[in-house]
């Protein structure tokens, strides 16, 4: 059952209706939470799951992310958005930014799993800040932003210290997004404390809830990165241990490879991106936080490389 909690936000709602929208925040309100031990390279994966019966269903219901990272946003497995992270920041922005999203769509009546993708800008223990409000179906409107439930583990993709990025799909076989997962192996966040916080028996503003005054939203502006095409280059140079695919100049470049007949443990460099093979018929390596500016992209690997083993290379532009 949803924790109901009378409150005016009726400014929130009216601008939120637009898929996402995102203003640079302040810290008040916020109840930030973390990954016990937080560094700047490791992803984290956020996760926590609502039980909503079929008669409380919300009549509108958004999730406001505040980070002084990047993120990706999931409900019931399904990525709400349609970019790639956000927000897409310049190297070493750690100002804190907000953004809503409207999900109720991707809600259903029984648990629903909201997760979140982490990437950091920074070691910090102001990692996110998730708070969910709307309308409920008895008109009343409802807001919580408190950590309980909320679990984490670092995730199978993480920073490396050369400024790309690394993949190990062996370390986590399961879809960590979805509802029914082991959770053997994962924490309950660290909450950190700020400088107010909520008192939830008197009336609660927007400003107390989202961290930020509601003038300040800006529906129209949306901070993140977005993929404006793909496509497959087709001026490669091959040999037995190298491949050297050549984009499309003066581009930032998300990298995606299909991989077939690899070995499971095998390892192989694709650009900024250093991946583990899981060993499946068909692998997928990409960098999920970590654009190129490279007109080209080198790909080698260890002992066991074939480049033979790349069956298709594709640039996702920003």
């Amino acid at each position: 059952m949803l924790r109901l909690i009378n409150i005016l936000i009726l400014f929130i709602a009216s601008a939120a209706t637009a898929a996402a929208s995102t203003a640079t925040a302040g810290d008040f309100g916020y109840r930030w939470m973390s990954h016990p031990a937080p560094n700047d390279t490791s992803h984290v994966w956020f996760r926590r799951t609502l039980v909503i019966e079929e008669q409380d269903m919300p009549r509108t219901a958004y999730i406001h992310v505040a980070t002084t990272g990047r993120f990706v946003l999931y409900v019931n497995g399904r990525n709400v958005s349609t970019a790639l992270f956000t927000p897409d920041r310049t190297p070493n922005d750690t100002t804190v930014m907000a953004i809503s999203y409207d999900v109720r769509r991707f809600l259903r009546p029984d648990s629903n799993t909201i997760a979140l993708l982490y990437c950091p800008s920074t070691r910090t223990r102001r990692q996110v800040s998730v708070s969910f409000y709307g309308i409920a179906a008895d008109s009343s409107h409802f807001a919580t932003n408190d950590t309980d439930g909320w679990l984490c583990r670092h995730a199978d993709t993480w920073q490396t210290h050369d400024g790309g990025e690394a993949m190990n799909r062996n370390s986590y076989p399961y879809r960590w997004t979805d509802t029914d997962q082991p959770l053997a192996l994962w924490q309950a966040v660290e909450q950190i404390s700020t400088s107010q916080h909520l008192n939830l028996s008197t009336p609660i503003s927007a400003e107390d809830i989202c961290g930020y005054s509601p003038v300040r939203i800006n529906p129209l502006v949306d901070n993140a990165a977005h993929m404006r095409r793909t496509y497959t280059p087709l001026f490669t140079e091959q040999s037995t241990d190298t491949l050297i695919v050549h984009l499309v100049p003066n581009e930032r470049h998300l990298i995606r490879v299909t991989l077939r007949g690899c070995r499971r443990g095998e390892r192989i460099n694709i650009g900024n991106l250093h991946y583990v093979c899981t060993g499946e018929i068909d692998e997928q390596a990409f960098a999920r936080f970590t654009p190129t500016n490279s007109n080209t992209i080198i790909i080698t690997g260890d002992s066991h490389f074939q480049s033979e083993q790349v069956q298709e290379v594709e640039s996702i532009c920003l």
